[in-house]
């Protein structure tokens, strides 16, 4: 049997470590990657193999040659330009005449192959894929499979509403030749994205194989760092380069270390390396070749490359040190700090946690390095979260962290394009906004200063004014301590996943365009906006119809901008507005509807995008009897003839599609995907109108008025509007689900679940006779959701308490969050 081998990866999330050296030649206790690969394969009796090449490639043909000296025949097949994992094993297609097995250059794995390549050739595979078991599967593409190991759908790096399983692809795959009929030479293909699903639509069996063993894709800076770590542990069988003194150390040749210097277990001291009296190493420290550890010097936790220069008292706490570095005395580095080749730090200073430093750099004594140099380092967690960026004001989130959020997204977008920035009434969101825009105006970006606005208006603005985009700053009301930023896209919902990973990447990489002083755009001040908006409600109203009503409203808000939009539009219509000042107090408004025979009540939130109302009978009508009033207003009010809906939505959402006659359309959750379904459903209106109608959904303020129009125009009270709504019963649970688990929650939910359908929109939907129940596993917190629906209700709370009960008996907690 032949192999192939991937060795063209860049690494970028590696850098500054893969700056000068490509990823399979990273070293891991002074051996490359790629070596470790070689070892198994020919552990497993396989000799002759093919290296695809692309990023540094003379490195890897330099260090490894023909292969004759590591025991096996290497041949390489160069791609000139990527073309993806199919496409560059597709150059070595005449090499490989018979069944073969594709491998990583750039992970480390001692799982046994020969059993997988055992279990292809007694399933009869055309393709099998090994996977691996792993406790949280978000960074790598996780494969479904039936009972029987047959494989039945991919996902790469899902989000957590996404994770259908717990078994991710590990990049093994045993083939056979006939896979290469599918796709042409020099065609950019993927085995994941492209050829597998190809083979699955044409019923050729694929199946995968869950390896026992050790497998580790190095493909962060942590990840590598905790594959050394396992190593020195004993959990990856590997062959140590070095002889081993005691228990858990060591050494290579021709090392030099001083009977005073302390090394403590587990530890690796790469060959020709020379170690002062009084240094300390370990535990857990890695030294590469030709190293130099002077008197006093402290390493723990901690990787140096070949031919660093630790100096006297100088300190290394978690950190990787690439080739040729330079500590001088009494210099420190700290947690996750990453220094790149030929770096020099010079005496007394201090390099902080999670910083990385880009090769041949020159640190100055006596500097306190707070922030990454030149190219950038790692955020210690996602910026963004359900909803935008939040953290506390001044502590998670500061001006100078808020200015380079402002550079990184600018830097995405095209040099001139316009950006509207917003803000609620607060100094710290004015403080944050004018951040953005400095961040924004440096990456040649005209900003358009919205001034103070609710989000509601500001997605309004967005597409009045036909930005790229938008920034909403907002002060959480009830923590003022937190502000969140809210980014937008050029239509005016958020954005989404990739746009947020986009931004997350150039903030870490900091790899800003420069823009000069003559491409510098300013800031555009508009006064009237809250004027336009007001404008663009009252115009979609009958006006006249609500004037004839005479209606009272009771009308309770926190938001002073939003109260004094409500009274000019409700003062136009001619309709008498009652206030109560007790926010959130809904059992006080529906007193005060019945009190002072309002046909109308109403609390809208600060931020004007979501909405609870009270009929004339002092009924109140929030989450889902209100989103479907939403629902059939917009279909009422607009020329939409599609609804779509997220998939959490009550099955009420279709009876309001089939009274509206409308198609019905279920979809993922996310903003972004809701509007992409109505565009491509609704070709017969032009992709503006149907963005403005999708918007009139998030706009509380907005479906207030539409509300009085409707009960204008049809003549009924809102309770008779409401009674053609169907009944449904909801139950919504939260169950503790710790992060390590949710995969398996959800593959075991798959594989022996007793509904007549499961549906993957999003997390798991279970379909029964006249009910459904969805868990979905939550994106920031260790839980799942349980969502279940029916018209009985015993039935809702049966379905919710059994799935509750099965998350909790397999991850083993009994609490409800």
């Amino acid at each position: 049997m032949k192999a192939v081998i991937m060795a063209g990866g860049q690494g970028t999330r590696l850098r500054p470590l893969t700056c000068n050296i490509p990823k399979p030649m990273m070293p891991i206790l002074d051996k490359p990657v790629l070596e470790y690969a070689i070892e198994l394969l020919k552990k497993n009796g396989i000799t002759n193999i093919a290296v695809t090449l692309q990023y540094l490639s003379d490195e890897i043909i330099s260090y490894f040659e023909d292969g004759k000296k590591f025991g096996v025949n290497l041949n390489y097949f160069m791609e000139e330009n990527p073309l993806g994992t199919a496409g560059s094993v597709k150059n070595a297609e005449k090499f490989l005449d018979d069944t073969f097995i594709v491998i990583s250059g750039d992970a480390l794995t001692d799982i046994d192959i020969s059993k997988a390549i055992a279990y292809h050739k007694k399933k009869k595979a055309i393709a099998t894929l090994v996977l691996k078991e792993v406790p949280v599967p978000l960074e790598y593409g996780v494969v479904v499979t039936d009972k029987e190991g047959k494989v039945t759908g991919f996902l790469e790096k899902p989000s957590w509403s996404e994770v259908f399983s717990d078994k991710v692809n590990t990049g093994i795959y045993i083939l056979e030749p006939e896979i290469f009929d599918y796709y042409e030479q020099n065609q950019k293909f993927d085995f994941s994205n492209d050829l597998f699903p190809i083979l699955l639509s044409n019923n050729k069996p694929v199946y995968a194989y869950v390896a026992d063993g050790y497998w580790c894709d190095i493909g962060n800076i942590e990840q590598y760092i905790k594959c050394h770590f396992d190593i020195l542990k004993g959990i990856v069988k590997v062959k140590i380069k070095g002889e081993r003194y005691g228990e858990g150390i060591w050494i290579g040749k021709n090392c030099q270390i001083n009977p005073q210097a302390k090394i403590t277990s587990p530890s690796y001291i790469g060959s020709n390396t020379k170690i002062y009296a009084g240094a300390k190493i370990g535990p857990y420290t890695i030294l590469g070749k030709n190293n130099i550890v002077s008197s006093d010097a402290t390493i723990k936790r901690s990787i140096a490359f070949d031919n660093c220069y630790i100096g006297d008292n100088a300190e290394v706490r978690g950190a990787v040190l690439c080739k040729n570095v330079q500590l001088e005395s009494r210099s420190a580095v700290f947690e996750e700090a990453a220094i790149g080749d030929d770096t020099l730090i010079e005496t007394k200073s201090i390099v902080k946690p999670g910083i990385k430093i880009w090769p041949n750099k020159l640190i100055g004594a006596s500097s306190v390095v707070k922030s990454n140099v030149i190219w950038g380092g790692k955020f210690s967690k996602a910026l963004f979260g359900k909803r935008g960026i939040s953290g506390g004001i001044n502590v998670d989130i500061t001006p100078e962290f808020v200015s380079k959020l402002g550079s990184s997204y600018g830097s995405l977008l095209k040099s001139g394009a316009k950006v509207a920035i917003s803000c609620s009434d607060d100094g710290a969101a004015q403080m944050f906004k004018y951040a953005l825009a400095t961040g924004l105006i440096s990456m040649g970006i005209e900003v358009y200063d919205l001034k103070r606005m609710t989000t509601a208006m500001t997605r309004y603005a967005v597409m009045f004014f036909g930005v790229s985009g938008a920034i909403h700053v907002v002060v959480d009301r009830d923590d003022p301590q937190r502000v969140n930023i809210l980014f937008m896209d050029k239509n005016g919902v958020d954005i989404d996943k990739n746009m947020e990973r986009s931004i997350e990447n150039s903030f870490i990489r900091e790899d800003f365009r420069r823009v000069k002083n003559d491409a510098l755009k300013k800031i555009t001040h508009l006064s009237d906006t809250v004027e336009y908006y007001i404008r663009s409600l009252v115009n979609k109203l009958q006006v006249h119809n609500i004037k004839m009503q005479k209606y009272k409203i009771v009308l309770s808000t926190r938001n002073t901008l939003i109260n004094s939009v409500m009274k000019n539009i409700l003062s136009e219509l001619k309709v008498n507005v009652k206030l109560y000042d007790e926010a959130k107090d809904l059992r006080g408004i529906s007193r005060a509807v019945i009190l002072n025979g309002a046909n109308l009540g109403v609390y809208i939130s600060d931020e004007g995008d979501s909405a609870v109302l009270v009929d004339e009978k002092g009924k109140i009508i929030k989450d889902d009897t209100y989103d479907a009033l939403k629902a059939f207003i917009m279909l009422k009010s607009t020329e939409l003839k599609t609804l779509v809906v997220p998939v959490t939505s009550s099955g009420s959402m279709e009876q309001i599609a089939y009274m509206c006659g409308a198609k019905f359309i279920r979809t993922k959750t996310s903003q972004n995907n809701i509007l992409e379904a109505y565009i491509k459903n609704e070709k017969n209106l032009n992709k503006r109108e149907v963005v403005n109608s999708y918007l009139n959904v998030h706009d509380a303020v907005g479906i207030v008025m539409l509300t009085l129009n409707l009960m204008a125009n049809s003549n009924l009270a809102l309770s008779k509007i409401i009674s053609k709504f169907p009944k449904y019963y909801k139950r919504k649970q939260e169950i503790v689900c710790p992060w390590n688990m949710k995969g398996k929650v959800m593959r075991n939910l798959i594989e022996e679940n007793s509904s007549e359908s499961v549906e993957l929109i999003e997390g798991v939907k279970l379909n029964y006779p006249d009910a459904w129940a969805l868990v979905l596993p939550d994106a920031e917190e260790p839980v799942c959701r349980v969502y279940a629906e029916s018209k009985n209700f015993d039935q809702v709370e049966r379905l919710s308490n059994e799935l509750a009960r099965k998350i909790k008996d397999l991850v083993g907690v009994d609490i409800e969050v």
